[in-house]
């Protein structure tokens, strides 16, 4: 016999104030879906997603506050977009990424 599980509604409703608390503060995410959109969450994907074999280890030094900053991020990403594990790795490959495109120039552009 199966086991029936109940709906907690109140983390239902409290999921449903959250999206809509992150609809108010973020109307771009509310937008029709762009190409561009989809293209930067496929890079970011792919970046965190890497084959581990290919990785290289790097060990740097970070002030407590950096930090402290870096593990909230990666607890709000848990929050707002379940599915992945967020691991403090994983989140410190997406900055830098993403700082790193955004420092480039961009190609095609003299």
């Amino acid at each position: 016999m199966t086991k029936v599980r109940r709906v907690d509604w109140a983390a239902v409703r409290a999921a449903r104030a959250n999206l809509r608390r992150l609809a108010r503060e973020h109307p771009e995410l509310t937008t029709k879906p762009s190409e561009a959109n989809r293209r930067g969450w496929e890079h970011d994907l792919e970046t965190m997603m890497a084959d581990e074999t290919n990785d290289k280890q790097m060990v740097l030094r970070l002030p407590s506050a950096l930090l402290d900053r870096l593990d909230a991020y990666a607890e709000r990403l848990r929050h707002e977009m379940p599915g992945p594990s967020w691991k403090r790795s994983d989140v410190v490959r997406m900055l830098l990424a993403r700082a790193l495109d955004e420092t480039e120039p961009k190609k095609g552009k003299r």
